[in-house]
């Protein structure tokens, strides 16, 4: 049974991973969206760029490393630029978190409804549709997050661990130094990120469920929904978790590889700064973001076949059944008379 169990889960990832890949239209829309989101502080830092080093440097001399020299001499406006665009960037951030809610709903429409075709009509029908639904269940998960970091990094931690569990005196909490072994001190600290990461990891995973949920019952409480799915979750952590598991591991395998690839390059341009391989470098981010576009659609493909083989239906009828129609138009079921307007 257990091995069953491992195959399953297997069959699950890659169902989910061929689900995501057969979507090119979807996956290379999100890819540019998500490349015009950087582009705007990358022309900033290119344009300052350009204009401190235009006439007092080698041509090239700096396409490697900045040096010293350099950012002692424009320490200023390194700085603000620095400011400025991490200015933006809190904006950007705030743009991308709301872009997940809109592009969650996209992969679900298309994964949910059992229709073929028109891929990226479909996408931007199911992005509007959920869009506000999927953004209040955005701020539930923040708070979640917010409550797992206070777990993790302040009372809580500090007093049934750190005080209760090691005698570890209020004052000593950051530094820990009435501990007997520095060894002691690499565990805790080990533990506590690995704790902290492990949580994150499963809101993250209860988020996916839960967008899941509103969009395969067309319900409207993420706080209902939200609950129903952690009861749901702890009931069949393995069934739910596994997938998902997977699905990161591949994602982190990848990125990994194409992040020593891309360490080699920079080694290179260290060396001696050459346009092709400038160009590599740019070719193994682009790789690095397609991947997690695409792993990320498989996320949700993998959400939507667990919680339709584990998730009870409402009482009502299905709002996914096989039925005729365009995107937001009259939906005629097959076999049946009636037809109805999806909202």
């Amino acid at each position: 049974m257990a091995d069953a169990g491992r195959g399953e889960g297997r069959v699950v990832s890659l169902e989910a991973l061929r689900g995501a890949l057969g979507r090119p239209a979807i996956w290379l829309v999100i890819l540019l969206f998500e490349v015009l989101l950087a582009l705007g502080p990358a022309l900033a830092w290119f344009a300052w760029m350009s204009a401190a080093t235009a006439n007092r440097y080698e041509p090239g001399s700096l396409v490697s490393n900045l040096g010293a020299n350099f950012r002692f001499d424009h320490r200023a406006g390194l700085g603000a630029l620095g400011d400025a665009t991490g200015q933006v960037g809190a904006a950007l951030a705030l743009v991308a978190m709301l872009a997940g809610c809109f592009i969650g709903g996209g992969w679900l429409q298309v994964f949910l409804e059992r229709t073929h075709g028109e891929s990226a009509r479909r996408f931007f029908h199911g992005g509007a549709r959920w869009f506000w639904r999927f953004a209040r269940l955005l701020l539930v998960t923040l708070a979640l997050l917010a409550g797992v970091g206070w777990v993790v990094f302040g009372k809580p931690w500090n007093v049934l661990v750190l005080q209760l569990g090691m005698n570890v005196p209020p004052g000593d909490f950051e530094r820990l130094e009435t501990l007997g072994s520095e060894q002691t001190v690499v565990a805790l600290r080990f533990a506590q990120a690995a704790l902290h990461a492990g949580l994150v990891a499963l809101v993250l995973a209860w988020g996916d469920y839960t967008r899941t949920r509103l969009a395969l019952h067309d319900t409207n409480s993420a706080v209902w929904a939200g609950l129903q799915t952690a009861w749901t979750i702890t009931r069949h952590p393995i069934r739910t978790l596994r997938p998902l598991a997977a699905l990161f591991l591949l994602e982190a395998f990848l990125l990994t590889g194409l992040g020593f690839f891309a360490r080699s390059v920079e080694g290179d341009l260290v060396r001696q700064a050459r346009p092709w391989e400038t160009a590599v470098l740019c070719a193994t981010v682009i790789a690095a973001l397609v991947w997690r576009v695409i792993l990320r659609g498989a996320r949700y493909h993998a959400a939507v076949q667990v919680s339709r083989e584990i998730v009870r239906p409402i009482a009502r009828p299905d709002p996914w059944r096989k039925t005729l129609g365009g995107p937001g138009g009259p939906r005629y079921p097959i076999g049946g008379d009636e037809y109805t307007v999806s909202m």
